[in-house]
């Protein structure tokens, strides 16, 4: 892909896509590229100028994505204030509420009521911009508490985005939807999936009210040509102590017999009518920020390397503004003035401050679309290169993905609505025993005694109340039986001692509560309530329940199975261990075999070896030539014999 641009743009030259002085041929065959906000796909210059048309009051304040400017709405009470005071009439006070139903009924909308109207004015004044960029994002060059964006929002309180859609609108269709710092522009010139890019900010296409198409034939009438030298545009790039200021000329210097490639040709034919750098040491190496910064954040510091870090930045910023003193004659001459300046400190260097040559409002300031390097001549140059000639790039492919979701999103909504209202015909309202049943079924299964005691003396429930549905709790229609079932053996106590509940009822299968449990602590239980009861209290006989027993010979058995248990899981540790010992033990003889020991046991018998090997060094060797000397006298004496 790279490899095709760079192919096209040496077959259509640099100096033939210079903005100012752009070929005839190339002129006549642009065409502005509309495209949908939502899939980026490519939308017929005929349908997107009939949407613009038809949306203008919609698109009229949208802003460029990429480079918001902020907008936020006056409260209402402020303007009412102000109004008050003014003693402007009540026609005049309801000029908002009017025009803002104006535009709904355009839109065929029911008109709001005042109060709606005042909330909605309220909010927004509380709320007001989600996109509001942050200084260094737009450098500090664009003043986003201008009265002017105040002004704007008294007559349109409808102010919208270009990254939000319009009313009633799944997408909004521009040129500005690019999704990019670009408006594209096709020709004929170029291959089918390939497109002219120029920067909005160097057309000023910051609002889909702007014509950029209009604005390259404007400055490419034969009039505005012949006036090249006289037209001149400002850059300027600050930050990290690195400054580089240029006032540079419209007509390029001719280029033709000078040796180099097309980027370095470019670069060569930038005319520099006044140019100039300064590099001051300000920020401390790896660590970032200026010294000024780091004073406000941290305290100031009172190391030499501050201090000259505090010097030079007072140094910087004082050559600075005489060099736009300097430079004031031209800076008045300039149709644009481009500025990249990273943090507050730097953008106040520049503008603002006190017989600035550049006005903190001048519409003339716009801010660099691209990442930019140090800030060096070369910089500028390329700066330069960058926002006056049209690039040639790839169009940007359609986001099919995107619309597949939307409209699987839309008949996943569609589908769920229906659902929804089926359900609501076709379900029966809940009657009031079910909303009993859940309630009891709650704090049962939270064992919540005294919330359920509560709750049945407060409602005047019976302690033998049946489930409702009866299909569904045909197991277990009572408290009791649904304790006794899930194990809640605590509950059923309470249900028999506390509530009173019967033992005898049975369920659907002809089986009682006690029947239903399925531990033995539960069956306990209920042996314990017979003992308390007592035998006149029910038929405890009919309902499954064995001999009665008290709290303590229950505790006991717990006791004693407990113990039990507790032998039982010693018993077969040790068992288990003495096995595994045994393993060990023919583990070990199945790979070393059975031990032999002298004289038919372990031998008693220290060796020399062993000996020797608790003494010395020196002992040793001394030890050991006296053997040799043995074993010599005993050699001699067999070879005498």
């Amino acid at each position: 892909m790279e490899k095709k641009i760079e192919q096209l743009e040496n077959r259509i030259s640099f100096k033939d896509r210079y903005l100012f002085n752009l070929q005839d041929d190339i002129l006549s065959s642009l065409k502005l590229m509309y495209f949908d906000s939502l899939t980026l796909e490519e939308i017929s210059e005929e349908r997107g100028k009939k949407y613009m048309l038809e949306h203008s009051e919609d698109l009229n304040f949208l802003s460029l994505s990429h480079n918001p400017v902020t907008v936020k709405p006056t409260p209402r009470s402020k303007i009412n204030d102000k109004k008050n005071e003014n003693d402007i009439s009540d026609s005049e006070s309801n000029k908002d509420f009017i025009k803002y139903n104006e535009k709904r009924k355009e839109r065929n909308l029911e008109p709001i009521s005042e109060e709606d109207f005042e909330k909605i004015m309220d909010q927004l004044s509380l709320s007001g911009s989600e996109t509001e960029p942050s200084e260094d994002e737009t450098g500090g060059i664009l003043d986003n508490k201008d009265s002017k964006s105040e002004d704007i929002t008294k007559d349109h309180v409808n102010t919208k985005t270009s990254n939000i859609v319009p009313e009633g609108q799944d997408s909004s269709i521009s040129f500005l939807n690019t999704r990019s710092p670009f408006v594209l522009l096709k020709s004929a010139d170029l291959p089918d999936d390939f497109c002219y890019g120029l920067y909005k900010t160097t057309v000023n296409a910051l609002s889909p009210k702007a014509d950029p198409l209009g604005v390259l034939k404007q400055w490419n009438k034969p009039e505005n040509k012949s006036k090249l030298a006289d037209k001149m545009s400002a850059l300027f790039m600050i930050g990290g102590g690195h400054f580089a200021g240029a006032i540079i000329s419209h007509k390029p210097i001719e280029t033709k017999g000078n040796k180099g490639t097309q980027q370095e040709l470019e670069l060569q034919s930038v005319s520099l009518l006044q140019h100039k750098t300064y590099h001051r040491y300000t920020t401390r190496r790896k660590q970032g920020g200026s010294q000024s910064t780091m004073d406000n954040s941290k305290g100031k510091a009172k190391s030499a390397g501050s201090t000259l870090r505090r010097y030079n930045e007072q140094e910087l910023t004082k050559d600075v503004r005489d060099l736009l003193s300097q430079w004031k004659p031209l800076l008045d001459r300039c149709e644009n003035i481009f500025i990249k300046a990273s943090g507050a400190t730097s953008h106040k260097t520049l503008i603002g401050y006190s017989d600035a040559p550049i006005a903190t409002g001048d519409p003339r300031i716009k801010a660099f679309p691209f990442t930019t390097k140090r800030p060096t001549t070369s910089e500028i140059k390329r700066a330069w290169c960058e926002l006056t000639h049209l690039h040639i790039m790839k169009k940007p492919a359609a986001d099919t993905k995107t619309r597949e979701k939307l409209l699987k999103l839309q008949r996943s909504l569609e589908n769920s609505k229906q659902t929804n209202s089926n359900h609501s015909v076709n379900t029966v309202e809940e009657t009031e025993n079910e909303k009993y049943t859940n309630e009891l079924i709650s704090l049962l299964k939270k064992s919540k005694a005294p919330a359920l005691i509560n709750y049945v003396k407060k409602k005047k429930l019976s302690p033998n109340f049946q489930f409702e549905p009866s299909s569904k709790y045909f197991k277990t229609p009572t408290m009791l039986h649904y304790a006794s079932a899930n194990g809640f053996s605590h509950m059923c106590l309470i249900l028999l001692k506390n509530l009173k509940a019967d033992p005898t009822i049975k369920n659907a299968a002809e089986r009682t509560a006690f029947e239903l449990a399925n531990q033995k602590q539960t069956e306990y239980n209920f042996q314990i309530a017979r003992n308390d009861l007592g035998e006149s209290y029910c038929n405890w006989e009919d309902a499954g329940v064995p001999q009665p027993m008290t709290k303590e010979q229950v505790d006991g058995i717990l006791k004693e199975t407990l113990d039990n248990e507790e032998q039982e899981k010693e018993a077969l540790m040790e068992q288990g261990l003495k096995e595994a010992k045994e393993k060990i033990k023919e583990d070990k003889l199945k790979r070393f075999g059975q031990p032999k020991y002298l004289n038919g046991g372990l031998s008693n018998v220290v060796t020399e070896e062993m000996n020797l090997n608790s003494l010395t060094p020196e002992q040793k060797i001394k030890v050991m030539r006296e053997q040799r000397a043995r074993a010599a006298e005993a050699r001699m004496k067999k070879l005498a014999k």
